[in-house]
């Protein structure tokens, strides 16, 4: 039987304005769900732009700094009247004050380094540029840099600023060194990181129409075990490759020759051995004191090859100086990973070094 209105006797046709007012708040209400979301995330990527530039400005301004400090030395020497007999002489060149890069460009974590081609660098590079202005701008002038520093800027994020000012302003490569000297941070450690893209000596030239900073590992690595041992602050990156250019240890198309680590050690007395590359014999080394130089093959430090000093452990694992990376130098290693990568080992003995105590 067909239900009717008590009232009027019309069919009931039940509370459908209600049904359809329900149905309008909900839909109001997941609109309004689905617009806050699509903020929240807005939010989100302004607030990592906003991190990524208050980080750019305050590397420019540790930078700026001192290069402001420098201006102001410069302008005290050129109020100084010197007296006539100095004329002639020529000025002696004003130091600049080294910059810490270490500190200054070194990143929380880098990813795994890779093989990649061309198409993939760059893609590797946009995508990196949508939150470094420094890489943004190195995108946009892509063409104007070697393939060989793209990809390994592609690689370590951390050589931005060493590519960025790979060209002056006037459009001329970067050659030579920048009067390389340690800063003070370095001078008061036992076991400081030198990176071979350190513009001190960087853009010195090394290899096959390259330099330091893109295939100076070993003669980086080979500077820090002699400042190590001996205090030397003479024996730059710069020096070690020039000599190793000089004295044919530099390989076209290979690298830098295993003879280079042992020949330049061995001429400032200290002696050096090339035992297996067993866990045990690495740490009977560094119990010594001795510092240790590796040789690696393709995985967490290289897609190729490179070398790498070891200069301590603990339980958690080896203590790493890696010349092209800062994040994996903070790392710990441990010998299970690493071993399989370890191609051939250099130990440096302290005992027979005459310069540190």
């Amino acid at each position: 039987m067909e239900r009717r209105d008590n009232r009027n006797g019309a069919p009931y046709r039940g509370n459908r304005t209600g049904g359809k007012k329900k149905e309008t708040s909900l839909m109001i209400i997941g609109v309004l769900l689905f617009l806050n979301m699509i903020f929240m995330l807005m939010l989100e990527m302004q607030v990592k732009n906003i991190n990524s530039a208050l980080k750019q400005v305050l590397n420019r301004l540790t930078v700026s700094q001192i290069a402001g400090n420098e201006g102001e030395i410069r302008k005290e020497e050129g109020n100084t009247v010197p007296n006539s007999e100095y004329f002639s002489q020529p000025e002696e060149p004003v130091q600049k004050p080294a910059v810490d890069y270490v500190s200054l460009c070194g990143l929380p974590e880098v990813e795994k380094p890779m093989k990649r081609t061309e198409k993939q660098v760059l893609e590797r590079l946009n995508a990196l540029a949508a939150d470094d202005e420094i890489i943004a701008g190195i995108y946009e002038n892509r063409y104007s840099y070697p393939e060989d520093m793209l990809e390994a800027l592609a690689n370590n994020p951390e050589m931005a600023d060493f590519v960025s000012n790979y060209l002056t302003e006037d459009g001329k490569i970067q050659r030579g060194v920048q009067q390389p000297q340690l800063t003070e941070l370095e001078k008061g450690q036992d076991y400081p990181l030198f990176l071979q893209w350190d513009p001190r000596w960087g853009y010195a030239e090394y290899g096959d129409n390259s330099n330091v900073g893109l295939s100076g590992c070993g003669p980086t690595c080979l500077s820090m075990v002699l400042y190590y041992l001996l205090g030397n602050e003479e024996l730059t990156p710069d020096k070690i490759a020039e000599y190793s250019m000089e004295n044919g240890f530099y390989m076209a198309g290979t690298g830098t020759a295993w003879a280079l680590l042992e020949d330049v050690a061995t001429q400032y007395g200290i002696n050096v051995t090339q035992p297996s590359t067993s866990e045990k014999n690495m740490k009977a080394a560094l119990d010594r004191g001795d510092i240790i130089i590796c040789s690696m093959g393709p995985g967490d430090f290289t897609a190729g090859g490179h070398f790498i000093v070891i200069y301590g452990y603990d339980s958690e694992g080896f203590y790493v100086n890696d010349s092209n990376c800062v994040a994996r130098s903070r790392e710990k290693w441990a010998y299970e990973r690493i071993k399989k990568q370890i191609k051939n080992i250099w130990v440096y003995e302290k005992e027979t070094a005459s310069g540190r105590s």
